[in-house]
């Protein structure tokens, strides 16, 4: 009986001097979360046809003119950070897309110029321009 008496003693005192383990340490997952921007979206325009005479000349277009169709512009998205504990989400802004028109057919004479076209004068289509989602980042519980 006394190895189990010293035993608990020994236990009980062991007990008194242990503290509970600190917590962990969460200032570095608090705060705001970061802002997010993208950049703009460069321009996509179609090509142009120019015919231009000046002066005591002539231009004779036995086929077609036909400018080129306007391509595709996009800016990239942007995704705002997430906040820590008690702080804001991030706010997010998508840049400007670019123009994407299409190409012009130009005839231009000056003087005693002239211009013939015997085929047609086609313009070019328009093409897509388009700006990226921008989503803004969650806040932190408290």
């Amino acid at each position: 009986m006394r190895f189990s008496v010293f035993a608990s003693l020994v236990i009980v005192v062991a007990a008194t001097f242990v503290a509970a383990a600190p917590s962990p340490d969460r200032r570095w997952y608090t705060g705001d979360g970061g802002n997010a921007e993208s950049g703009s979206a460069g321009n996509a325009n179609g090509g142009n046809v120019t015919n231009e005479a000046s002066g005591e000349s002539a231009i004779f277009n036995l086929g077609d003119n036909t400018a080129g169709n306007g391509g595709y512009s996009e800016s990239g998205g942007a995704v705002g950070g997430n906040g820590g504990d008690g702080g804001y989400g991030g706010s997010a802004l998508s840049g400007n897309s670019g123009d994407a028109d299409g190409g012009d057919v130009d005839n231009d004479a000056s003087g005693g110029s002239v211009i013939v076209n015997a085929g047609s004068n086609t313009a070019g289509n328009g093409g897509t321009s388009t700006t990226g989602e921008a989503i803004g980042g969650n806040g932190g519980d408290e």
